[in-house]
């Protein structure tokens, strides 16, 4: 993963917080996803402001001692790209 690129939530989807899970739901194309904490984390912070380096960081600092955060950030941001709900510049 480039850590320089900026990622951006993809318009058209809507999110809500569902005991304790977290889902973007995209009506027009009757698509949803289920998130775990790690990926809806990071598409809240994908405002087009930060890099993926950046949002790593600050997940670093919110949870030092998690052993596979890279590897983890990495998995979460795969499969928001993959399922078309962040873009990457």
């Amino acid at each position: 993963m480039d850590r320089t690129k900026t990622p951006k939530q993809t318009g058209g989807y809507e999110s809500a917080d569902l005991e304790g899970e977290f889902m973007l739901y995209h009506s027009q194309l009757a698509k949803a996803l289920y998130l775990n904490e790690t990926a809806s984390l990071i598409w809240k912070l994908c405002d087009g402001t930060r890099s993926v380096g950046a949002i790593e960081g600050l997940l670093r600092d919110a949870y030092p001692d998690a052993p596979d955060l890279t590897r983890d950030v990495d998995d979460a941001f795969k499969t928001l790209i993959d399922h078309g709900v962040l873009e990457l510049s």
